[in-house]
Formats: C-alpha cells, structure tokens, sequence
C-alpha cells in the first residue's frame, strides 16, 4: 500500500500458500515450494478489514511510500506480523504483482511516487 497527497493506494492482497508447514527460507526462495495468489481467495469482507488495518498500521507508524504489510489469517482475525519498509521491486515481486493487478504499471505508481 502506500498514500500519496492524502490518498491511498489499496492494492489487492496476495495470499502466500507454503508447500511446507510453514513458511520458511525453503518455501519462500526454492521455486515451486510456495504459491502466490493475487487477489487473495478471501472474501470482500475480509479484504476491506485488511486494507483498514493496513492504512491504521501505515499512519500509526507514519510510513512513507510504498510499504507491504503481512499478517496471517487465522479465522476471521488477522495477525499483524511486520511492515517491510523496503518490498522486493523486481519483476515477479509481490508489490509488482499487485500494482499490476490493481491495472496499473509500476512506472505510474513510481511516477506518482516521485511527483509527491
């Protein structure tokens, strides 16, 4: 997510499915041992509850730009478990993955990002 000049930028969720039974160095950097699903498989409710709890979280802690925010879902609850102030900005990244879904290029955002 990220907010400029007073609006925010809610990207779709993506869901991390871990091949393993958890998600750990394995999963995340050996291809084919985690799967990435954007949008999220969760419901319209839920993602309205993320994307609240994600802006909270971003002014609470007074983010700037482009931050990606994880949780685990457990139930209807979402765990907050950190902010990564840096995301991966490659290719086959996440926030890539989501600005695209969004229908947006990562050029624009960027573009926007630097005319704030």
């Amino acid at each position: 997510m990220l907010k400029i000049n007073g609006k925010e930028l809610l990207l779709p969720l993506t869901e991390v499915v871990s091949k393993k039974e958890f998600f750990d160095y394995e999963a995340k950097y050996t291809p084919g041992m985690a799967e990435e699903i954007t949008p999220a498989r969760i419901s319209p409710g839920l993602t309205a509850a993320c994307h609240a709890l994600s802006s909270r979280i971003y002014d609470i802690l007074q983010c700037k730009g482009i931050v990606r925010i994880d949780y685990i879902l457990s139930g209807n609850t979402f765990w907050f478990l950190e902010v990564n102030t840096i995301p991966g900005m490659s290719e086959n990244s996440i926030v890539p993955r989501q600005i695209r879904a969004a229908g947006l290029s990562v050029g624009e955002v960027l573009d926007m990002l630097i005319q704030s």
